[in-house]
């Protein structure tokens, strides 16, 4: 196979998009215009302008064939900048019933543009089991009947062996996409040593729900660089700065999971369902310990990654991704569970049906505390006893939530849904925000991490902002957060709050990893030599701006607002009596307001009508029926 040519007239970018109708099994090629560039960069960006010119009504349910489901690569992604490997999904939720997306990093994006395309719109639904072959511009339907029913990992070796090449990039579906589990996952990179998942807000259930079981990539074309040596420059200069941060060194030698034993001492990881602030069995749980049991055999990198946070686990004869620190929390201490073994099974059984980590510990983890309080009993749950610390209970649900049986069809319902279904108060039980389980970071012990919560579009979200991050004393020169800020303040923080969200959407535009951690700067510099699209942090902010407005816009649309910027009443007024961050709760309530002022919203959450003219959404309004 030789080189496939790419766009001749735009550098960084492949230069198309593919519409793809399953219902007529037909594609439409578009180019990308250089004015959507502007507008909104790439990845996320360029996917929800997409996903809300697309849909016609954004009150439709989110399974029916006229919900566009949006693959986006970044602008840089398939670049020679570190971390430069990622891409987005994004359709309505059936989780949230309003705005969703996933992220994920490894080698399918990348492998998407080089075969020609920046992204994907999938529209309608297969009449039948359907996957997608694309290879060099080329865009095949093929029969998946015997795909169906399989889980993620057989379906990427059987589409492997149809096609007759192992390098062929699969992002696919399992049971629980099949089955619309409301946050089922696509899981993408799967063997030998994946997955990397795109978790978060359902969009494995939105897929399968389009009888979609999964994309197939292949590509040989060269992403072309406008001015590689300024490129080369800027990059030789980022690498020790990079790899001299702390964060980065425990990322490369532990993974996320290196993080534990800090999260924990900062009163931040989750306990029994976020109400102790101690439990000794974290300790089991830590990075290190995985390295000092065995259980760690292998590290793995992202493309063009220096970092390689990816660390592989190799338990019996299940050999996969190692647990993430969300995972290691949501189905570990969250559970009162501290078995790295059970937890190693755990995983691997959600990325086997395709289920998100996080809300399946949430979910599940509210059915605990629902049965310890007696509002469920095992006449409920099939005889199961949903006892704190029981691993084969966890074990059987995640099985049962995958093929949505017994109890599991009700808990595959997300914990919002499955709290409304059983009553009996069962509502306060219930971590979410929006609709989406609660990550695992306190916000008790980061109260700014309280408010990314409360108004991120996706519902709560701990990747949108970080903000933990700068609560733990980093700064944010370039974006002009100088001082060292005390987690525990509350006044003050909501613009930083804010700020710190926009530029997570430039970072999710761009398509590059957040723990590479370049500063914006430089980011900004990258993306004028490599594109020739000059942007500086300013020119970038606004653009960020843009599209988390839009998303939020969509939000209102869906029937959204302030009401729905909310933390549950555990956070906001019952203190833990222990651990790091034994007394507090969150004082969301001042911080919000500063955020919407900054954002130029008015006092129910809805962008005023001059902000929606300086970011050019005026039209995108009208047609939310949010503007006359």
């Amino acid at each position: 196979m030789g080189d496939y040519k790419l766009s001749q007239e735009l550098y960084g970018y492949a230069g198309k998009i593919a519409y793809i109708d399953l219902s007529r099994e037909k594609v439409e090629i578009k180019n990308l215009s250089k004015q959507d560039i502007e507008l909104f960069v790439g990845g996320i960006g360029l996917a929800t302008k997409i996903v809300v010119e697309e849909i016609e009504d954004p009150r439709i349910d989110p399974f029916s064939p006229q919900n566009p489901l949006v693959f986006m690569t970044g602008a840089l992604t398939g670049t020679p900048v570190y971390g430069s490997s990622r891409w987005v999904v994004a359709a309505k939720s059936p989780l949230t019933m309003g705005w969703g997306e996933g992220h994920v990093a490894g080698y399918w994006g990348v492998e998407l543009k080089k075969a020609g395309f920046d992204g994907l719109v999938i529209k309608g639904r297969a009449a039948s089991p359907t996957y997608l072959y694309i290879h060099d511009g080329v865009i095949e339907f093929r029969d998946a009947s015997k795909l169906w029913g399989l889980d993620t990992y057989e379906t990427d070796k059987e589409i492997k062996k149809e096609l007759g090449d192992q390098n062929i990039r699969v992002a696919a579906i399992g049971l629980a996409g099949e089955n619309l589990v409301r946050f089922a996952t696509i899981a993408a990179d799967i063997q030998p040593n994946g997955p990397r998942i795109a978790g978060r807000t359902g969009m494995g259930a939105v897929m399968g729900s389009k009888n979609l079981k999964a994309i197939a990539v292949k590509g040989s074309g060269k992403i072309s660089v406008k001015e590689p040596s300024r490129v080369s420059s800027i990059l030789s200069r980022l690498l020790p700065l990079i790899m001299s941060s702390p964060t980065a060194q425990i990322l490369a030698v532990y993974g996320t999971a290196g993080e534990v034993e800090e999260f924990y001492e900062y009163g931040d990881m989750p306990i029994k369902n976020f109400t102790l602030g101690e439990f000794d069995g974290y300790k089991n749980l830590t990075g290190q310990s995985f390295r000092e049991r065995k259980i760690v055999v292998d590290v793995y990198g992202c493309w063009a990654c220096p970092v390689k946070c990816w660390k592989v686990m190799q338990v019996g004869d299940i050999r996969t991704r190692a647990p993430e620190y969300e995972t290691i929390a949501s189905l570990g201490t969250l559970l009162m569970i501290d078995d790295p073994f059970y937890l190693a099974q755990a995983n691997y059984l959600c990325n086997k049906y395709g289920l998100d980590t996080i809300s399946t510990g949430v979910t599940i983890a509210w059915a605990f505390e629902c049965f310890e309080k007696g509002i469920i009993s095992a006449s409920d749950t099939g005889g199961l006893e949903l006892k704190w610390g029981n691993k084969e209970a966890v074990l059987k649900l995640i099985e049962m939530i995958g093929k949505r049986e017994g109890f599991g069809n009700i808990l595959a319902e997300g914990c919002r849904k499955a709290s409304s279904i059983i009553g009996k108060g069962s509502e306060e039980l219930c971590m979410h925000v929006k609709g989406t389980e609660m990550p695992m970071h306190d916000p008790r012990a980061f109260k700014g991490m309280g408010l990314q919560y409360a108004t991120s579009n996706r519902g709560a979200d701990h990747l949108y902002g970080l903000f933990f991050r700068i609560e733990q004393g980093q700064r944010a020169h370039d974006l002009k957060i100088y001082e060292r800020v005390d987690r525990f303040a509350y006044k003050g923080k909501g613009w930083m709050v804010a700020t710190m969200m926009i530029w997570s959407e430039i970072q999710e535009s761009m398509g590059i990893c957040k723990f590479v951690d370049i500063p914006p700067a430089h980011i900004a510099g990258l993306y004028t030599y490599v594109t020739g699209f000059k942007k500086n942090v300013q020119d970038l902010l606004k653009v960020g701006k843009r599209i988390f407005t839009l998303k939020r816009m969509f939000n209102i649309a869906c029937g959204m607002s302030r009401k729905d910027d909310i933390l549950q009443k555990r956070f906001l007024r019952e203190p833990m009596n222990e651990g790091g961050a034994k007394g507090q709760v969150v004082e969301l309530d001042q911080m919000l307001t500063e955020f919407y002022e900054f954002m130029g919203w008015d006092e129910n959450g809805k962008p005023r009508k001059e902000v929606l003219e300086d970011l050019g959404l005026v039209e995108y309004g009208r047609k939310l029926g949010l503007v006359a």
